[in-house]
């Protein structure tokens, strides 16, 4: 494929810079392998930067998010939606969530500090007039010179590392309720344009759409103990279906920002010398949109935890996030705080985790794509994602788990 390059490099990044530098070192290469990251291309710029009137130097280590190579993955993410949207969350949504919160004399424990820091944005070079195209940028810290990780796709994240998540992700769901409550002008100026709908599934080829679906109902012909639930599985799906055509209106309770695509490839682990984990990131927001906050909480646990430690801590896992739900909550002292009750909780989770099935079966598909199978970024056709060959008994034993969960759970 081409040499991708990020041009123009210091007019992105002196709105955190300042204009009192210059670049003197400039290093570029790719961040992701073609198959570990479809959405977007993700390149390390490693800068020396120095400063003009004091002559220090300094070294920035940044990544750029671009836009994909492919044209189909360009039209499949909708990036004249999605990349705008993700500009947004970084520019607008997330400052002015932590600005609401300071405002609130929140502890600076409970601040939102659970995304990358942005240096700049951009949609083309003509000063953000007209289409996303090749010079689109989104420029963050770079997490993985930190120390931080993402987790395997193939194992899951452990119990600790799941209960550590959780805790960020009910902190994350809880501001922007807090928020529109106490403040739903600001809400609605500065938070809610990132939410705004994207196409996804309306933009796939019909024959990709055929592949998700068979991989799924292949998974389930090649699992012996699952085949006696196809009917009911089948079942399942199409009630998925039918909700993401015709979502009902949100539960007022439980309506929030919500990433709409958190798993484990998402977020990013920083751990202590342990293997404790003491911090975490969340990234890839383009999809964020305004629904209820228990659609990442089950999406997130049935594709991102290590099966057995998910089976045997289901319960103690959606108490934690709970309980630091509201904790979070009660420092905004809001008026129907005494609404937010665990059966009211639990109910609403009884209600969306059926319909976040048909999002958690049909994902298993990229998720489980085997290591090394996608060779390239720029030529990658819809066609690659009806290949038979990209999924393995990594697949069907997560897809065994996911089924047998939502049997437990009584969702099936």
């Amino acid at each position: 494929m081409p040499e991708i390059t990020l041009k123009n490099i210091k007019e992105l990044i002196q709105p955190s810079i300042g204009e009192d530098f210059e670049i003197i070192e400039n290093n570029q290469k790719l961040l992701t392998a073609p198959g570990e990251h479809y959405g977007s291309i993700m390149l390390a710029v490693d800068l020396t930067i120095k400063k003009i009137k004091s002559e220090t130097k300094e070294s920035l280590n940044l990544v750029a998010k671009m836009i994909p190579a492919s044209d189909m993955l360009r039209d499949f993410f909708d990036v004249q939606v999605t990349f705008k949207k993700e500009i947004s969350a970084y520019l607008d949504a997330i400052p002015a969530l932590i600005s609401f919160q300071k405002e609130c004399g929140v502890s600076e424990d409970k601040i939102l500090d659970i995304f990358p820091k942005c240096y700049g944005a951009r949609i083309n070079l003509n000063n953000n007039n007209g289409a996303v195209n090749d010079d689109a940028a989104i420029i963050l810290e770079n997490l993985k010179i930190q120390g931080f990780v993402t987790g395997d796709r193939f194992v899951g994240l452990n119990l600790e590392e799941a209960e550590f998540i959780v805790q960020d992700l009910a902190r994350f769901h809880a501001v922007p309720i807090a928020m529109q409550v106490l403040n739903k002008d600001q809400f609605n100026k500065k938070v809610l344009p990132c939410t705004v709908k994207n196409g996804c599934f309306d933009k796939v080829p019909e024959e990709v759409g055929k592949a998700f679906y068979n991989s799924l109902f292949d998974g389930v012909k090649q699992v012996p103990e699952l085949l006696p639930l196809q009917s009911k599985i089948e079942k399942l799906v199409e009630e998925g279906l039918q909700d993401l055509i015709n979502r009902l209106p949100v539960n007022p309770l439980f309506g929030t920002i919500v990433h709409s695509d958190y798993w484990l490839s998402n977020t990013m682990l920083l751990h202590d010398i342990n293997g404790k984990p003491i911090k975490n990131k969340i990234v890839d927001l383009q999809i964020m949109n305004y629904g209820s906050c228990l659609r990442d909480l089950v999406f997130f646990l049935f594709t991102s935890v290590v099966n057995e430690a998910l089976d045997e801590n289901y319960e103690k896992l959606i108490n934690l996030y709970f309980k630091s739900f509201m904790a979070n909550l009660k420092d905004y002292h809001l008026p129907n705080i005494n609404e937010y009750t665990y059966e009211e909780f639990i109910k609403e989770m009884d209600f969306i985790g059926p319909k976040e099935f048909y999002h958690c079966g049909f994902m298993l598909k990229p998720i489980m794509t085997e290591k090394g199978k996608v060779e390239s970024f720029e030529n990658f056709q819809s066609s690659d994602w009806c290949r038979t060959d990209l999924l393995g008994e990594a697949h069907k034993r997560k897809l065994k788990s996911l089924v047998f969960s939502y049997q437990k759970r009584g969702w099936l």
